[in-house]
C-alpha cells in the first residue's frame, strides 16, 4: 500500500475536484479524500511525500498509432527539421541502404514536401538513384501517402504504370510518367509488405523497440493508448508482446483490416467484439476510414472559397509573401453547380455502403470508429451512425469520430444528439494553423472547434495521431489552451479551452471515449492506480508559464513507471 500525501490531487471529478491524500494497494486506488480518512483505510501505507507537486489521473491518448510507432521509430526519421531539403532526405535514405543488406526495404518515415526547403519530393529518378538494390517505402508524416522506387514495384510484383485502385491515386508527372508517389489505397501493397517482413525478420528487434518506446510514453505521462488501426498482423505481435512480458501499458485497439489500413475492414465482422480482452490489451471499435488525410473530403460553399480566397491574397500583399500559394500548392477542388460548393478530396464509401458496413459491424457486436476529416466525411458518418447510444450492443463503448476537423454547422449539434465520441489532435492546430491562415480560412470555417465541441456537451478525446505529431499530452494541453501556429501567430477563432477543461480531455473524456470511465480517468476507490505527477498544479498557472509543466512521476497499474532524474529527462 502507498499514500501520496503533500501537494495538490485533482480527482477530475467535478462534484469533488481536490482531495488532500490518495492511497493504492496493488494496481487499485483505496481511498481518495481527506488526509485523515486515507490514512486510516490505509495502515502501514508506505508514504509518498509529493512535496508540493500535482497528482491527476494518468493521462489517456485516445489516437495513437502505437504498434506502428515502435515499428517506425527505428526506421529511418525523414521527419523536419531532422531533414530540410530533397539532397538531405535522399543522404539519410543512401545512409540506410549502406547499413541494410541488399533486397530488403528500406523504410523511412515523417517527410512533409511542404517543409522540404525545395517545396517538393523526391523523384522517382532520384529514389532509383540513390537506392538502386533495395526497394523504398517513404511515409509521409500524414501515413496516407508514401513514396516507393521502381526495386519497390518489382518486389510487390505491380507494374509502374497501372490505373488508379479504388480510393487511391497514382502519382503522374505533367508528361505521364510515374513519380513512385502513392496515396491512400495505392499505399496498401506496399505498406504490407514492407511492414509484414521487417516485422517477420527481427521480432527481438521490434520488441527492443516496444520497450524503448514504452518508456517515452511512461516519460510523457502516458498510462494508456488507444491504437488507432490495429491489423490481424500487428494484433498477433501485440499477443506475443505480452507472451514476451514486452507490453506494459495497457492498449485498446482499434481493429483495422490486413490488406491494408484504409480498406474496408469486413474481415473483422463477426471474428472480433468490441470489448474482448483484458484490461492490458482490449479490442476496441472497428476502424472505417471515411476520406483521405491531408485528401479530406470537403464540400465548401463557393462564398466562403471565394472569401478566403480575397483574404489570403490581402495577406501575401500585406507580408509581400507567397505563403498562401505554397500552402495551396498541394489542393485542388471541382466546383458543384448543383449547391455551389468546391469539393475536394476523397471519399472512400458512398453512403449505401458506409452504411451497410456499419450495420453489419454493429449488429455483430462491434462499436464503430470512423476517421473522417473533411465536413462531407462527417456528415457522410452521422448519417450511417446509430443515431441513439441505445443502439449500442450492451457494455460496448461509444461510437467515435476520429479527427473531426472541418466539421460543418450542424455537424457538432449532431453528434452531441448522438452521443458520438469525438477523438480530437489539439497540437495539429499548431503543425497545420500557418497554412490555414495563409489560405484565409481562420474565421470563415471551424478547424477542430474545441470550445464550441464541449460547450456542445461532446465527448472530446484529447490523442496525438502520433507519430504523425507530438505524443506528448503536456504538449497538447498547452496547444488546446493557447491555440496558436508553430510560428507563435494566434490562431483567433475562439475555439480555445480552460486548463482544466484541457486535462479533461486527456483523463475523464479519455476513458468515456472507450467506454473505460468504470475503470480509469478520474480518482476514485476502486479505480485502476494509473497516476501521474505534475511539477506543479497547472490549473494554478498562467498562460504563459504553461512552459514549465513538467511530469514528475508516472504509475501504471499501481507501479512506478517513470520518476524523473535530478539531471532532466525532458
Amino acid at each position: 500500500m502507498r499514500l501520496f500525501t503533500g501537494g495538490s490531487i485533482l480527482t477530475m471529478k467535478r462534484e469533488s475536484p481536490r482531495a488532500e491524500a490518495l492511497a493504492t494497494s496493488g494496481d487499485r486506488i483505496v481511498a481518495v479524500g481527506e488526509a485523515a480518512a486515507v490514512r486510516a483505510a490505509a495502515p502501514g501505507a508506505e508514504e509518498i511525500d509529493l512535496a508540493g507537486a500535482c497528482l491527476l489521473p494518468g493521462f489517456i491518448d485516445a489516437h495513437h498509432h502505437f504498434s506502428e510507432g515502435a515499428l517506425f521509430s527505428s526506421m529511418t526519421n525523414l521527419h523536419w527539421p531532422a531533414v530540410r531539403g530533397v539532397e538531405e532526405l535522399l543522404t539519410a535514405v543512401q545512409a540506410r541502404a549502406a547499413l541494410t543488406p541488399p533486397g530488403q526495404w528500406v523504410i523511412g518515415e515523417g517527410y512533409d514536401e511542404s517543409r522540404l526547403r525545395e517545396g517538393r519530393r523526391p523523384t522517382l529518378r532520384e529514389l532509383d538513384s540513390a537506392c538502386p538494390e533495395h526497394p523504398v517505402l517513404l511515409v509521409q508524416y500524414s501515413y496516407h501517402e508514401a513514396l516507393v522506387n521502381s526495386r519497390a514495384h518489382q518486389v510487390v510484383g505491380l507494374p509502374l504504370r497501372r490505373p488508379n485502385p479504388p480510393g487511391g491515386e497514382i502519382g503522374l508527372d505533367r508528361s505521364g510518367q510515374p513519380t513512385g508517389h502513392m496515396v491512400e489505397n495505392a499505399v496498401a501493397p506496399f505498406y504490407t509488405r514492407a511492414v509484414g517482413e521487417a516485422l517477420a525478420r527481427d521480432e527481438a528487434g521490434y520488441m527492443a523497440q516496444l520497450a524503448l518506446y514504452q518508456d517515452r510514453l511512461f516519460a510523457a505521462g502516458l498510462t494508456r493508448v488507444y491504437d488507432a488501426a490495429v491489423s490481424p498482423l500487428m494484433e498477433g505481435v501485440l499477443r506475443r508482446a505480452i507472451e514476451l512480458e514486452s507490453l506494459r501499458i495497457p492498449v485498446l485497439m482499434m481493429l483495422a483490416g490486413g490488406e491494408g489500413m484504409f480498406m474496408p475492414p469486413r474481415e473483422r465482422i463477426g471474428a472480433a467484439r468490441t470489448g474482448e480482452g483484458d484490461d492490458l490489451l482490449r479490442r476496441g471499435p472497428l476502424k472505417m476510414f471515411m476520406d483521405g488525410g491531408e485528401r479530406a473530403a470537403m464540400a465548401l460553399p463557393l462564398g466562403i472559397v471565394a472569401g478566403s480566397g480575397l483574404t489570403a491574397i490581402g495577406r501575401m500583399l500585406r507580408r509581400r509573401s507567397l505563403a498562401a500559394l505554397r500552402a495551396s500548392g498541394g489542393m485542388s477542388g471541382r466546383l458543384d453547380r448543383s449547391d455551389w460548393c468546391v469539393r475536394s478530396g476523397i471519399l472512400f464509401y458512398t453512403e449505401a455502403q458506409a452504411r451497410e458496413l456499419v450495420d453489419e459491424a454493429v449488429a455483430q457486436g462491434l462499436s464503430m470508429a470512423v476517421h473522417a476529416e473533411g465536413n462531407e466525411a462527417i456528415d457522410r458518418a452521422l448519417d450511417v451512425l446509430p443515431r441513439s447510444p441505445e443502439d449500442r450492443a450492451p457494455g460496448v463503448g461509444p461510437h467515435r469520430i476520429e479527427h473531426f476537423f472541418f466539421p460543418g454547422p450542424d455537424a457538432i449539434g449532431r453528434a452531441a444528439e448522438a452521443a458520438v465520441a469525438t477523438a480530437v489532435q489539439p497540437t495539429i492546430v499548431e503543425w497545420v494553423g500557418d497554412r490555414l491562415l495563409a489560405m484565409g480560412m481562420v474565421g470563415r470555417w471551424l478547424f477542430t472547434p474545441l470550445r464550441a465541441m464541449l460547450d456542445a456537451g461532446l465527448t472530446v478525446a484529447g490523442s496525438s495521431d502520433a507519430p504523425v505529431v507530438d505524443f506528448d499530452p503536456v504538449v497538447g494541453i498547452r496547444a488546446a489552451v493557447r491555440r496558436r501556429a508553430a510560428s507563435g501567430e494566434p490562431v483567433e477563432d475562439g475555439q480555445q479551452v480552460t486548463i482544466g477543461e484541457a486535462l479533461e480531455m486527456y483523463t475523464v473524456h479519455g476513458a468515456r471515449s472507450g467506454g473505460l470511465e468504470h475503470e480509469v480517468g478520474t480518482l476514485e476507490a476502486g479505480k485502476r492506480a494509473d497516476l501521474v505527477v505534475l511539477n506543479t498544479d497547472p490549473t494554478s498557472l498562467a498562460l504563459k508559464d504553461l512552459d514549465r509543466l513538467t511530469v514528475e512521476r508516472t504509475v501504471c497499474g499501481g507501479s512506478d513507471v517513470y520518476i524523473r532524474s535530478s539531471v532532466s529527462d525532458r
